[in-house]
């Protein structure tokens, strides 16, 4: 073997020495370079993870959320229409209650005249029997005084 060296021209002490020189350099690079470039690339994995989860959970929050919202929104709807409805039938039972009373009123209000017109129809009847009653009495003294 150490003639196949020689006819290379490699030199096994320096051989030795290249690669203990190659093995140091390796533990160096490991201990100084390779675990602490691990180290951070394990701390990147750690936070993408936390961060694919995270965004997992704000989107699984989004989702309920929404949902909740969805139910609020339907529900409002709904007691709005319910609002709306009561506010419709008060609305449509004022408005009886005011045609009715407006009704009553005016019913009232057409007796009323009927029983004044009534009322100077027997005055005026009663003041033209006066009248008539005068003038009869009138005549009848006229005849007489002619007479």
């Amino acid at each position: 073997m150490g003639e196949l060296f020689s006819t290379f021209g490699i030199d096994a002490r320096l051989l030795l020495i290249q690669m203990v020189n190659f093995g140091i350099t390796l533990l160096v690079l490991w201990y100084f370079l390779f675990r602490p470039l691990i180290k951070v690339i394990d701390e990147r994995k750690g936070k993408i993870a936390k961060g694919v989860k995270d965004a997992e959970e704000a989107a699984q929050a989004k989702a309920r959320i929404e949902g909740e919202r969805s139910g609020i929104v339907a529900k409002a709807e709904k007691e709005s229409e319910a609002v709306l409805a009561r506010a419709t039938e008060a609305g449509k039972r004022e408005r009886m209650e005011i045609v009715k009373a407006a009704q009553m009123r005016a019913e009232e209000a057409l007796r009323n005249a009927e029983a004044q017109a009534a009322e100077t129809k027997r005055q005026a009847l009663k003041d033209s029997e006066k009248e008539i009653a005068r003038i009869a009495v009138l005549a009848a003294e006229k005849i007489l005084q002619k007479s």
